[in-house]
């Protein structure tokens, strides 16, 4: 491998065989892919192909750094988990911060190829580029931060752990993988983790001792020093900006309540920003590998992460609650079982509006009078979900199936997009989500489209929030550019300033133009911005193409109806509608797709991407 902050090899593991191989990582397939969750979707790209379903042993699971994971640059304490979507039946991808992708990368490995299934429950261990699969029985029912610690005193070392609960061990369909026990750092989307569970894989514990190389270590070292503000760790400081974003986001009309059907909800802002204060004042910022300026979704008390927006929303306002109490347990019920806050928020509250709308009563609730509000019943569910035991096992399904299991008519109230529960972020509010929400491939996704990038791109969202022309071309620039931070793999943070809890209050982020000159630092390669973009939209294209090669129709490029027909009367987009129509036609054209919504052989043949499949192993 040519191009420095590569390792050069993946890990392929084959638990059937209980096979391990080092297969070397092909320079053509890093300069078109460049890592993350490219390379994991031409990985998957093959199995799609061959029309594998999400649980058989042939799907593959995907631990994937990219070329800046581990290297001194900012933000770069991230790494890619993907797989066909146990959730959805098409690509799934989710993202966690920490040290786990770090650490990944000084074993020995840029990524991790997960296939077969073990006999029994497994777990694989690596201790510098030193490859082995355990048993794990003793591993079974435990929660994620039992198996870190485990773990951890099993091996005696400071291993880094990533590892699934009883949400995966049960094969709930939005479970997840969680990284380093209590930090909780948590690939949360798509339901991952019941990959994991269904290949019998209970953790992968890690430790290396190797290093990241640079190309130009001293000029990056330069350039990082010009480029970051100066930085203050005054507590006052992080909880005037954590208010300021919580607080724009209910201004602003972004958390659902009681599943996205009303507009406010008592109480809930001021209890909210309560708790805000409280765990940006008196709790202990986490900063993952590489950060500077932590940020304010990244808090921990005891060790223990703290409550975030897309737990505060969806397991708060959307299920009625304002209990933040309530909410830091039923999130804490998430992480140690292991399951998506997210997707737990939408299929309960979907399920709080069947309840009081008489579809299903405590007779099918397992006696739970499920009513928006109702905390102890919604900590009840989550258990239950978890463990797949009465009721709790027609939600683990997710909202899509359970709305078909329900019947009934409870589908218009079933909130997804793909199968693929909405995030706390109302389409409603901005044309930009709506349209980016319709057509990201893994569903609703608050983080598929990338709106700073460069130039043009830095305007405020907010003056174009009604807009309708340049909001495709918009959507489109911030998904490829999406697909870049993601694969390189850097965090959406670094250019959000206003969420970085030590950057200065003018500060708003890095741009693409410091990313490029990083990524060259880093790498030695020569590249510029619209080539990167080039990059992005081949490897948004190929998750199209496995979507597609799994049977997806292009007309769910859209949004639940009630985000179409339902005003939502609160905040600055009270009275608007998306204009979906009139968007995704031209978002298809610019796409340069046909108008049914499918690639076209004219944009695989731009894009060189007619044999996606054919590079050196």
């Amino acid at each position: 491998m040519k191009y420095k902050g590569y390792i050069g090899k993946i890990l392929s593991v084959d638990l059937s065989a209980r096979k391990t191989e080092s297969l070397p990582l092909s320079e053509k397939l890093a300069e078109d892919y460049i890592g993350g969750c490219g390379i994991a979707a031409w990985f998957i790209h093959e199995a799609a192909q061959k029309k594998v379903k999400p649980l058989d042993e042939e799907n593959p699971l995907i631990f994937m750094t990219g070329p800046l994971t581990g290297t001194i640059v900012p933000w770069s304490g991230r790494h890619c988990v993907a797989a066909i979507s146990p959730l959805t039946g098409i690509w799934g991808e989710a993202y966690a911060g920490g040290t786990w992708g770090r650490e990944l990368k000084k074993a020995g490995f840029d990524g991790i190829v997960v296939t077969g299934k073990a006999d029994r429950p497994v777990y694989l261990k690596i201790i510098n580029q030193t490859v082995t699969i355990e048993d794990a029985a003793h591993l079974k029912g435990k929660d994620t931060y039992e198996t870190d610690a485990i773990l951890r005193k099993q091996t005696g070392m400071d291993v880094k752990v990533a590892a699934i609960g009883m949400g995966g061990e049960n094969l709930v369909r939005f479970a997840a993988v969680i990284h380093e026990g209590p930090a909780a750092r948590t690939a949360a989307r798509c339901g991952l983790g019941t990959v994991m569970g269904a290949k019998n894989l209970k953790a992968i514990a890690l430790r290396g001792e190797g290093r990241i190389k640079e190309a130009q270590e001293e000029e990056l070292k330069r350039s990082i020093r010009e480029k970051l503000p100066k930085l203050t760790t005054d507590a006052e400081h992080r909880v005037k900006k954590a208010c300021s974003v919580f607080s724009s986001f209910v201004a602003d009309g972004r958390h659902g309540v009681n599943n996205w059907r009303d507009a406010e909800l008592e109480g809930f802002r001021e209890s909210l920003l309560k708790e805000v204060e409280r765990h940006a004042g008196e709790t202990k910022p986490y900063l993952c590998a590489g950060c500077r300026t932590g940020c304010v979704e990244s808090n921990t008390s005891g060790g223990e992460r703290q409550t975030l927006w897309e737990a505060f929303a969806p397991l708060g306002s959307q299920c009625g609650i304002i209990d933040m109490k309530n909410v830091q347990r039923a999130y804490e019920i998430c992480n140690r079982h292991g399951i998506d806050s997210i997707s737990a928020g939408g299929v309960i509250s979907f399920a709080m509006e069947c309840f009081e709308e008489g579809l299903i009563t405590e007779k099918d609730t397992d006696g739970i009078r499920l009513t928006f509000g109702n905390s102890e019943a919604m900590l009840s569910l989550l258990e239950k979900i978890c463990k797949r035991e009465g009721f709790g096992a027609v939600l683990a399904e997710g909202t899509r199936r359970a709305a078909r299991l329900i019947g009934r008519g409870s589908e218009k109230f079933a909130l997804e997009v793909k199968g693929l529960e909405v995030p706390a972020h109302d389409p409603r509010a901005h044309n930009f989500l709506a349209l980016a929400y319709a057509t990201e491939n893994r569903g609703a996704i608050h983080t598929g489209a990338a709106p700073r990038i460069e130039g043009s791109d830095l305007m405020k969202m907010g003056e174009i929030r009604f807009a309708v022309s340049g909001i495709p071309e918009m959507v489109i620039r911030g998904q490829n550019y999406s697909g870049i931070l993601n694969s390189l793999v850097l965090c959406a943070f670094s250019h959000a300033g206003h969420a970085q809890y030590f950057s200065p209050a003018d500060y708003t982020g890095i741009t693409a133009r410091e990313v490029v000159e990083w990524l060259n630092l880093v790498t030695g390669a020569e590249r510029d911005v619209e080539s990167l973009l080039h990059s992005g939209e081949r490897i948004f294209n190929l998750k199209r193409m496995i979507n597609l090669s799994l049977g997806l129709d292009p007309a769910s490029d859209s949004l639940p109806d009630r985000f179409l027909t339902r005003k939502r009367q609160q905040g600055p987009a009270a009275d608007h509608l998306p204009q979906m129509k009139e968007m995704l036609e031209e978002y298809y054209r610019l796409r340069g797709w046909a108008p049914d919504g499918k690639i076209t052989a004219e944009k695989l043949e731009e894009l060189e991407m007619k044999n996606p499949v054919q590079y050196d192993r």
